[in-house]
Formats: structure tokens, C-alpha cells, sequence
């Protein structure tokens, strides 16, 4: 999505006061319900309003809460977390992955295979294997702290080939192997590691309380809570901090400190990273936990992405590659489609469908499109990009073309004049060696930007 119309909806107050008191009070709602402030001077008569009223606590919840612990890792959720708690891409995930599975040098104890296959959409545990680890908890941190275990639900696309993604034994601990891993792959077993311990482990229990607060015609209303027990915490680390709210009773009067107001704009939809985008192939049914790291790989390699600040942003090539296909191949490039292909392979592979009458049914209206589109199909070219510079060789002027390795300088009398040179984008300072422009560049493998003189070499 390239453009989104924001919109203003709100200005939301916040009683806040001196540390151990309701900091971060919200105030978004009226008790009909959630209040729109769609103006300034709206948020100015509410402030006023609410400067001169009564802080009078109205209620006061308080319950038990309790977190369950996540799933043993599947390839999708495995490249998902390593993206988003390592920074790892996909293609880096599963290289390491692949020599942990494969085995590391580990001195007396010989070659060992340190986690089980690492692509499977799974989270199917063995028997033995739920034996061994509720055995490892009891020992290492407790009874109370062994739980039933979580597995998840099998969705219907799943093939159940093979384990989730687990430790070959659970007693060599992250700390035990870490002397024999490079600090990537350390890095890697750890979050697998306690991934699957934590998935055996008891629920997390929290005592939260919710405090609503009215002023005028106002609800405020705060939320904390206090780990009560750990249980997978022990071994999980936790995504947040305990918020506490101090001892307090209905009815009781409290002292306003500061309202703050503040400005808020619905937001488009964010873009994809890889670890979002490898969860939505997922949950569309595309691909395979053996296809994620190429699938990515394909848009980036072929230019029809970049990224910017980890988040894929389509190209001019990307996007016109994106509306020939719609425009001719409407039905393959639908993602049911594609959902549909890999339910039929699955189909071809079990048995349940001949491979031949599989092709016939796709090939028929596949060839039928592609002539159509053969027919029809002009050749797409990017427009040109004048710049106040001339042709060197004949006088004209000179251009910004894109070809399939990015962006050039060639003649605008092409074909007749051949003149051309790499893109540079200038940064505005000077070379500290020869006083030549610093230009942003990339390596040729990884596409990593740096920054080079223009004179080199």
C-alpha cells in the first residue's frame, strides 16, 4: 500500500502523578463509552473540564491471571523469533540451524547433532522426548514447575513429517555447548533451547488489578499487574516489566498531578519484515518451511523489493511486475491459488491424485493465459530520468535509466550513442583523501550500503 488518507482520533489524557502513584492513567472514554476528539478545542474543553473536577476512585478489579508458554518451534516460528530477537534473516537462521542439526565437534563427547530437523511444520514432541525434558524441570527447577506441555493445534495444511525444531538433549544446556559454537550459533541453540524446555513448563501467574477513576463526566482507568508465579519465565525471558499500582479503595479521593493530551493518527498497515512476511505465507498456506528463505530471496535477488529499516518496500519493478500478473494471470497470482497447488502436491505425494491428471488440470487454462498474454502484452520499459548534465560523447542530454542491476547514466540518443556509467548518489561531503563526491554504495553479495569516493579507483 502505497498511500493511506491518516486521520486525527482522538486526543488522549493522561492523569499523571509523582513515582508509585497512577502514572499513565488512561482517560479515553465517558461511561456511555469510548470518546472521539476530533479538534483541538474539543481536547481544550475536556481539559478544562477535567482540571477543575473530582478524581473519585469508582472501581477496583482485581483477578488472577495466568500465561500460558509458547509452543515448541516450527520452522516458520523458529525464522520468525530469530528475525525478530537476533536480527537474523531467514537464509542465516537456517544455515545455522542446519549445522547445529548436522553436528558440531564437542571434544570428549565426540560429533553431535544438537537439534532436530530444522524444517518441519510441526510441533508434534515424541513421547520420549516429553519424558526426558519433564524429567530435566522437576530436576532442575521443581515439581511445580513441570507442566503438561504445549504443542499447539495442527492446522490443516500441516504435514506432520517430521518433530518441531527441538534439542537432541535437553541436559546439554546452552552453557554446556556454548565453549564448542561460534557465538551466532550459540545464540541460535539458546533460543531453541529454552523455546522447548519453556513449552513443558507450568503457566506463568500474574495477580493484575484494573482501577477505574471518574472525574466529571470522565473514566480513567489504569492497569497493573505482579508476577505471583514464574513458571515458564524461569527459563523464558519475559517481554515486559511489572507495572504496580499502589494500595487503593473504592471511593477514595485522589490529587490530580498533571494532564497531559495527546495527538493520535490512525496509521496505515505496517510493512512486511521478513519474520511478518514468512507468518503470513504461513498463514495463507504458501510455500513450505523448505520454500520461506527462497521465496524471500527470489523477491529481493530479482529487484522487486528493498528494504528500509528491515521492512520491504515494493520497486517500480516490483510493483509493474505485480500489475502485468494481475492483469493476465489473475487466478495464479491469487494467493488461494497457490494454497490450492500445495494442497493438490500433498494430494500427488499421499497417493490420492495421479500426477498427470494433476498437470492436465493445471496446463490447459495455464497455456490458454499464457497466449493471451503473449498476444496481448506490450513491453513495459521504467520512464527516463532527465539530469542537467550532457552526453560527454555527442552533446545530448544524459539520463537515469533502470536496468536489472539497479540504476545507470546513459546517452538519451541511445542506441546511436552508447555512452554510459555506473549511478552514484551523492551525499554532499567530500572525499577526506582527494576531495572527490562520497557516494553511497552497495556490496555486491549482501547489498550493504556503503559509503565510497567517487573517483575510486
Amino acid at each position: 500500500m502505497n498511500t493511506f488518507n491518516s486521520q486525527e482520533n482522538a486526543a488522549e489524557g493522561e492523569e499523571q502523578a509523582p513515582p508509585m502513584s497512577l502514572n499513565g492513567a488512561k482517560a479515553p472514554a465517558t461511561e456511555k463509552g469510548r470518546i472521539k476528539i476530533s479538534s483541538k478545542e474539543e481536547a481544550d474543553a475536556i481539559l478544562a473540564d477535567l482540571k477543575g473536577a473530582t478524581y473519585t476512585v469508582l472501581k477496583i478489579e482485581e483477578k488472577e491471571q495466568r500465561r500460558q508458554p509458547y509452543p515448541p518451534y516450527t520452522t516458520s516460528t523458529m525464522q520468525q523469533e530469530a528475525s525478530v530477537r537476533l536480527y537474523f534473516k531467514p537464509k542465516k537462521t537456517m544455515s545455522l540451524a542446519q549445522h547445529l542439526y548436522e553436528g558440531i565437534e564437542m571434544g570428549e563427547r565426540g560429533h553431535q547433532g544438537l537439534i532436530t530437523y530444522m524444517r518441519t511444520d510441526s510441533t508434534r514432541i515424541s513421547d520420549e522426548a516429553q519424558a526426558i525434558v519433564k524429567s530435566y524441570i522437576a530436576s532442575e527447577y521443581g515439581q511445580p514447575y513441570v507442566g503438561l506441555g504445549r504443542t499447539g493445534k495442527a492446522k490443516a495444511t500441516t504435514q506432520d513429517a517430521h518433530e518441531a525444531i527441538r534439542p537432541t538433549d535437553v541436559t546439554l544446556t546452552p552453557q554446556i555447548v556454548k565453549p564448542y559454537l561460534t557465538p551466532d550459533q550459540f545464540k541460535l541453540y539458546n533460543l531453541i533451547w529454552r523455546r522447548f524446555v519453556a513449552s513443558f513448563m507450568t503457566p506463568a501467574v500474574f495477580d493484575t488489578i484494573r482501577v477505574d477513576i471518574v472525574a466529571s463526566q470522565y473514566v480513567f482507568r489504569a492497569t497493573g499487574s505482579h508476577l505471583k508465579f514464574p513458571g515458564f519465565y524461569a527459563v523464558w525471558p519475559r517481554e515486559e516489566d511489572e507495572k504496580l499500582l499502589p494500595a487503593l479503595s473504592a471511593q477514595e479521593i485522589l490529587d490530580l498531578h498533571r494532564l497531559e493530551p495527546e495527538q493520535h493518527f490512525t496509521q496505515p498497515p505496517p510493512r512486511y519484515t521478513e519474520a511478518s512476511l514468512i507468518k503470513e505465507l504461513e498463514e495463507q498456506g504458501i510455500g513450505r518451511p523448505s520454500t520461506y528463505v527462497p521465496i524471500i530471496s527470489t523477491i529481493q535477488d530479482r529487484g522487486y523489493v528493498d528494504q528500509e529499516q528491515r521492512r520491504f518496500i515494493p520497486t517500480w519493478l516490483g510493483e509493474t511486475v505485480n500489475e502485468v500478473m494481475n492483469k493476465h494471470f489473475p487466478d495464479i497470482v491469487d494467493t488461494s491459488f497457490t494454497a490450492d497447488m500445495e494442497r493438490k502436491l500433498d494430494d500427488v505425494e499421499e497417493g490420492k491424485q495421479s500426477w498427470t491428471e494433476f498437470l492436465h488440470g493445471f496446463y490447459g487454462g495455464f497455456k490458454v493465459s499464457m497466449e493471451k498474454a503473449e498476444a496481448e502484452m506490450n513491453r513495459v520499459q521504467k520512464p527516463v530520468e532527465e539530469i542537467d548534465e550532457l552526453c560527454p560523447d555527442c552533446g545530448r542530454n544524459l539520463v537515469i535509466r533502470t536496468g536489472r542491476f539497479g540504476r545507470f547514466i546513459s546517452c538519451s540518443g541511445f542506441p546511436e550513442c552508447r555512452y554510459r556509467r555506473s549511478f552514484m548518489n551523492k551525499t554532499g561531503a567530500l572525499c577526506p583523501l582527494c576531495n572527490g563526491d562520497l557516494v553511497e554504495r552497495k556490496t555486491k553479495q549482501k547489498k550493504r550500503v556503503f559509503f565510497g569516493c567517487s573517483n575510486y579507483p
